[in-house]
């Protein structure tokens, strides 16, 4: 798996997580976060996959509208960039609610050796 991608993996799972311990509540503290990890691929494209599921409130990270960006520092206030640099930096995003439970599946694809 090239560089690139484990870092983009990287960002979106670190990204993913910091909003279910700010924003996912008691239930979602409470309970196990799981991770799921699959690498899958042929001659021609490979493709890296992350799903994150924790059972905090039903949030599509999908669907969610973005905040604004700040148009200047003056205006820049910390936070409220995650789910955007999710959404870049994955190819692929999914989000289902089963089971009680949020499910996020970030991906990113890479070229054959």
């Amino acid at each position: 798996m090239p560089a690139a991608q484990i870092l983009r993996l990287d960002l979106c799972l670190n990204e993913a997580l910091a909003n279910v311990i700010a924003h996912g509540g008691e239930q979602a503290l409470a309970s196990p976060v799981r991770l799921r990890l699959e690498v899958s691929g042929d001659a021609q494209d490979h493709r890296a996959s992350v799903t994150v599921r924790d059972s905090g409130p039903a949030f599509d990270a999908t669907a969610a509208p973005l905040g604004s960006r700040p148009l200047t520092l003056e205006d820049a206030e910390p936070g409220g960039l995650g789910l955007l640099m999710i959404r870049n930096l994955s190819d692929t995003l999914t989000y289902r609610h089963d089971s009680g439970q949020n499910e996020l599946t970030f991906s990113v694809h890479w070229g054959g050796a």
